[in-house]
């Protein structure tokens, strides 16, 4: 399920706001293990702001008439919770762009503009899967059941760069000169978008490779690392 405001600009002020934000909390397990154990074994949900999400991301983020205003850092707390009765390796994959107001992505507007505040701690980032628009993490520590992660982000900001694309132009109307200032941004939205997702702890190394096609090391105290050499199978 997704919500979304649209951006109103005046010259100096944004006088509205934009959120279009869905969460996708996702289940499974790697084919190659679904002899040993039951789906239902294994859960995952996102969490935000400690709270589980009802299936939007930002639903909270602004009072009834509260307007968004560029530069500032609302809180946004993402973490997730293990929802199933094993304990389990997680990782986060986020999403974020900008649409235009019929939902079309603008792959041609700055995706960094949004600025979700990565945390760190125990949440580690492959960069060999994260682009511009996407972001994958890795939870390292194990999950047991109902308990939650550390979070991984905790402010989002609109980058105030915004404003400073316009365009101006200048017409003569009854003999003086009008001039206008367009906000290049005026009507778009951004896309906040998160999907979590859960493994098996037994035998770690092989579970996680096979589930999500990526090389990683555990060390004695069940501690998740990406190995140094490593591949990425699973198109995300």
């Amino acid at each position: 399920m997704r919500t979304w405001m649209l951006f109103t600009l005046a010259i100096l002020l944004l006088l509205g706001s934009t959120i279009r934000s869905s969460q996708a909390a996702l289940s499974y397990y790697s084919e190659n293990y679904a002899a040993r154990l039951q789906t239902s074994n294994i859960g995952a949900a996102l969490t935000e702001n400690g709270n589980d999400t009802d299936g939007r991301l930002l639903s909270c983020m602004l009072s009834e008439k509260e307007k968004i205003c560029p530069g500032r850092a609302y809180e946004e707390r993402l973490g997730v919770r293990n929802t199933g009765s094993i304990d389990v390796y997680v990782r986060v994959i986020l999403y974020q762009y900008w649409v235009d107001q019929e939902g079309n992505k603008r792959t041609d507007i700055p995706s960094d503009l949004i600025r979700l505040n990565l945390t760190g701690g125990k949440w580690i980032e492959d960069p060999a899967a994260s682009t511009e628009e996407r972001k994958v993490l890795y939870y390292t520590n194990i999950l047991k059941p109902e308990e939650q992660t550390s979070d991984l982000s905790d402010t989002l900001t609109i980058d105030s760069g915004v404003m400073a694309h316009v365009t101006k132009s200048t017409r003569i109307e009854n003999g003086y000169t009008v001039f206008t200032t367009t906000y290049d941004y005026d009507g778009l939205g951004f896309v906040l978008e998160a999907e979590t997702d859960a493994v098996q702890t037994h035998s770690g190394e092989d579970a996680v490779q096979s589930a999500w096609g990526v090389a990683v090391s555990v060390d004695e105290g069940g501690r998740l690392s990406l190995s140094e050499e490593k591949t990425v199978t699973e198109e995300l």
